[in-house]
């Protein structure tokens, strides 16, 4: 067994400038509650579930790298790609992110 601290809400936001096999696991260890969060379209969202592709980009960390069919490409930091599968846009349903970016296309 290993010692962690308190899961407060502002271990939420999501620093994009980490390795994308941290944020993954700041994802993951963040569910059920406080849930890991980002900016879209300058509102909040939660993000419930990430895959790390094995990917880099010269983008930096943060940028939306493109919106693919599992979901939305993300740089992080060391100029690798994080791909984000399963959110929750403010107000609305969890989805896959796949599905939220048919009804709410963007512009990269």
């Amino acid at each position: 067994a290993t010692y962690a601290p308190m899961l407060k809400k502002d271990m939420a936001p999501i620093d994009w400038s980490k390795t994308p096999r941290e944020i993954s696991c700041q994802v993951r260890g963040l569910i059920p509650w406080p849930v890991a969060t980002m900016e879209l379209h300058g509102k909040p969202c939660k993000v419930f579930s990430v895959k790390i592709l094995d990917k880099t980009t010269e983008k930096a960390p943060g940028t939306f790298v493109a919106v693919t069919k599992k979901g939305l490409e993300v740089a992080c930091g060391g100029g690798e790609v994080l791909v984000i599968t399963e959110l929750q846009a403010e107000g609305g349903k969890r989805m896959a992110a796949s599905a939220y970016f048919n009804g709410h296309p963007m512009k990269l």
